[in-house]
């Protein structure tokens, strides 16, 4: 009749009972036990490790501060406990207070974080000549008066340089040594985590596999 479409011989058949579903028409029609269970589990796994994932972010990050105290203890502590024993023994800084300054920078490059290496290294010659200076005119702060307060800042810096220069050299010594050491994990680390995935089977390898005979 004029206005109806051919119905064609498929229409006309109906569906076919051969014809087989899909896998999302099935999990849409008669529901996929199989698939609700895998997705339970995923999500059990997923909001277990959130919480680990949180507590190491925050071991990690008390691990820093930790890090960072100890560092800066260190780079300010020692020189001037140096310095201090240097006033108490004689006059003016010396050894001591070289030592100290050494031995605390060398110490605060080796416990801080990375990114806290650099801040050693270009803080460690202010921090040094800052306790010199602060522990000489603390103890006696008449003589530096007026005209001897600039006198005696040149001779400050001209008698600390060494000590800089040196404390600055440590701490560089021992930031290349970590980032060295912190390099050879790295890769000690992957070629461990590639070894352990080719070795269960044997099959991960180059070499793994069946091989024709």
């Amino acid at each position: 009749m004029a206005g109806q479409r051919a119905r064609t011989p498929y229409q006309d058949a109906g569906p076919r009972t051969e014809d087989r579903a899909f896998p999302a028409q099935r999990s849409r029609e008669g529901g996929d036990p199989g698939g609700a269970a895998d997705a339970g589990g995923a999500g059990a796994q997923r909001s277990a490790r959130a919480p680990r994932a949180g507590e190491a972010r925050r071991r990690q990050q008390q691990a820093r501060r930790r890090g960072g105290l100890v560092a800066a203890g260190s780079a300010v502590g020692l020189p001037l406990l140096g310095a201090v024993a240097d006033e108490l023994g004689g006059p003016g800084v010396g050894l001591l207070f070289a030592v100290g300054a050494v031995l605390g920078t060398g110490a605060a490059a080796a416990v801080c974080s990375r990114a806290g290496r650099w801040w050693v290294v270009t803080a460690a010659p202010v921090v040094v000549l800052l306790v010199a200076s602060g522990v000489e005119y603390a103890a006696d702060p008449e003589r530096y008066q007026g005209k001897n307060l600039g006198t005696g800042a040149l001779r400050w810096v001209v008698e600390a340089f060494p000590v800089m220069a040196t404390a600055v050299g440590v701490a560089l010594a021992v930031a290349v040594g970590r980032a060295v050491a912190d390099r050879r994990r790295t890769v000690l680390s992957r070629r461990r985590t590639v070894l352990d995935r080719r070795r269960p089977d044997g099959s991960g390898g180059p070499t793994g596999g069946s091989r024709r005979g």
